[in-house]
């Protein structure tokens, strides 16, 4: 009885340390599609553990997803970004990566533009970051 009693007590306190560093490490990936000649953009994102799914976005729509840091500070988000005829111009990138030496809160935004991929964090103005691949 002592020993489910403790290990109930450490499953709550395991769990309450969890869901403290998820409020306080609210983080979020915007993607935007800044193409031209009403251009489509097919984005698909996923973690380890997680796949967000496919979502098309018309010119000047965003897609948005928040989500909390593990504890072990290793979280991760793939995307790929698809766009052209039949989405035959793509890249695929890493979207977000916990690094210890980052803030517990993030908000970077990803924006397809006809001459690539541009990146911008907490506001500063955009850079960019990749050229699209060809037809695959």
């Amino acid at each position: 009885m002592n020993n489910l009693f403790i290990f109930s007590i450490v499953i709550g306190l395991c769990i309450g340390v969890s869901n403290a560093f998820h409020e306080i490490g609210e983080s979020k990936v915007v993607l935007s599609n800044q193409l031209e000649h009403s251009k489509l953009l097919k984005v698909h994102c996923r973690s380890k553990d997680d796949d967000l799914g496919e979502h098309i976005l018309k010119i000047g729509q965003d897609y948005e997803f928040t989500f909390g840091d593990n504890i072990w500070q290793t979280t991760s988000f793939s995307c790929q970004m698809d766009q052209g005829p039949n989405f035959k111009h793509h890249q695929d990138f890493v979207a977000y990566e916990t690094s210890w030496s980052k803030a517990l809160e993030a908000s970077c935004k990803w924006i397809a533009r006809e001459d690539g991929i541009y990146f911008s964090q907490d506001g500063v103005p955009p850079t960019k970051k990749y050229q699209w691949d060809g037809p695959h």
